[in-house]
């Protein structure tokens, strides 16, 4: 997700954050994210978009505002953010908007510039997402998303994947008609970090108590006002400081020991969604 950071994840890139932002019909939730979206038209018209958000600026403190004609898509895009400097385009070191750019304008041969691709969130290096929303545009229209689907999932690395791809409503912008975003936390708690675990999970040496931190995490479920985290020096067109986090989950989870010999009790997945508005 983000963006994807109108509440700051912790910065570290060990610690997952798989976020899904989004706005209509209700999309499939597998965990460990779920997502709602603005309904996207089942065949897209020919109109005047009013584009607002920083976007594709290669400058983030840019705000770009100007009308683009077109036909405009939603996409929903998964990935491993390993090997990215997290979603924001740059081109060294790579990002996901800057290998997603590439593979558009390999697919509807248009330039980049042309195409306004814009996220739902920036994140942090690193992160990874299961459901992050995306938008571009076209100056033509698509009969059919299936060659365009197939074509950028080859295009591709294999970390990254669009999910879906569908005609939006003219109205529908992927960052600012978010509704709400998950953030999902992983933490292995043991003395010796698990290999498999080591891209996906923070490592804790120390015991954690789960009940404490479920105590502590109620404290933050609520309305409350983010001035704090906001950079004042960028003006990003979200005014508002104020969310609601609706639920903050502490989950102890057990892991099956690569042996299968003995189950293995030793990671805890902090889960946070939060309304945008």
């Amino acid at each position: 997700m983000e963006n994807l950071n109108s509440l700051s994840p912790i910065q570290n890139k060990r610690m997952t954050c798989y976020g899904g932002v989004v706005a209509a019909a209700a999309l499939p939730s597998p965990p460990p994210t779920t997502l709602t979206t603005l309904p996207s038209s089942p065949s897209n018209t020919f109109v005047r978009v009013r584009e607002v958000g920083s976007g594709g600026a290669e400058d983030p403190n840019t705000v770009v505002k100007q009308s683009v004609d077109g036909f405009k898509w939603r996409l929903l895009v998964s990935y491993d953010g390993t090997r990215y400097k997290g979603w924001q385009f740059q081109q060294t070191p790579p990002t996901i908007q800057c290998i997603l750019e590439k593979a558009l304008t390999q697919a509807t041969k248009l330039e980049r510039k042309d195409l306004h691709l814009v996220g739902a969130s920036r994140t942090d290096g690193g992160v990874h997402a299961w459901g992050q929303v995306a938008h571009f545009i076209t100056p033509f229209n698509y009969d059919s998303l299936d060659s365009i689907h197939a074509a950028l999932n080859g295009l591709l690395p294999p970390d990254i994947r669009v999910r879906e791809i569908s005609a939006a409503v003219p109205e529908f912008h992927a960052r600012f008609s978010a509704q709400g975003k998950i953030y999902h936390y992983k933490i292995y708690n043991d003395a010796i970090m698990d290999p498999f675990q080591r891209l996906y999970a923070y490592h804790v040496t120390n015991k954690l108590n789960a009940a404490v931190m479920r105590e502590a995490a109620n404290h933050f479920i609520g309305t409350h006002d983010f001035s704090a985290f906001v950079n004042s020096s960028r003006n990003d067109g979200m005014p508002n400081p104020v969310k609601a986090i609706f639920r903050f989950d502490i989950v102890k989870m057990v892991i099956k020991s690569h042996n299968n010999l003995a189950p293995k009790d030793g990671l805890l997945s902090l889960i946070c969604p939060f309304h945008c508005h």
